[in-house]
């Protein structure tokens, strides 16, 4: 029974933090994560690989991770949404790891892609914020996994980035 009940608190608790991140994203007065997005792609070498947003001490945090393939590095960014100061920065190299999220950004870059332009595109098809977004690698196929919140809570899709649409397999609740 207590493994049960942990459980379900456990549950509700990710329930509650996901209603608390649509809540401040649909009321709050921040610039949209796209907005910050693409000032990072002016800003600094390489592409955006990876974005989230969460609540850290009850504000709203962007965190962005940039890959530079000819300087073989990936560095994470934390920006504060309030104001779209730079929060935190940690920069490292590539790992082995790292190769599926570099063949998505190597062809992002070929098709001149950025991730905000796919994101944009993205919040055309569907409806609710992007919470989090990868650049990913599978079976030869590039793709962004989403995150989507909308007022039902989350849902994942996945967005083929060579052919510019949603990958029907991909959809899971």
């Amino acid at each position: 029974m207590a493994r049960w009940l942990i459980g379900l608190l456990l549950v509700s608790g990710s329930s509650f933090a996901g209603q608390g991140l649509y809540s401040m994203m649909s009321t709050g007065n921040y610039p949209s994560p796209t907005e910050i997005m693409q000032k990072l792609e002016l800003q600094h070498e390489g592409v955006i690989s990876e974005f989230e947003v969460d609540i850290e001490n009850g504000e709203l945090v962007y965190e962005f991770k940039i890959i530079d393939p000819q300087a073989k590095t990936i560095t994470s960014y934390e920006y504060r949404a309030i104001d779209g100061s730079l929060k935190e920065r940690e920069v490292g190299r590539l790992k082995k790891d790292d190769n599926d999220e570099l063949a998505g950004v190597v062809m992002l870059q070929q098709n001149g892609l950025s991730l905000s332009e796919m994101l944009i595109l993205v919040g055309e098809e569907t409806r609710g914020h992007i919470v989090k977004a990868e650049v990913d690698n599978d079976l030869e196929i590039s793709y962004i996994e989403l995150e989507i919140l909308d007022i039902d809570g989350k849902r994942q899709l996945a967005f083929d980035i060579e052919n510019k649409q949603l990958l029907p397999l991909l959809k899971w609740n």
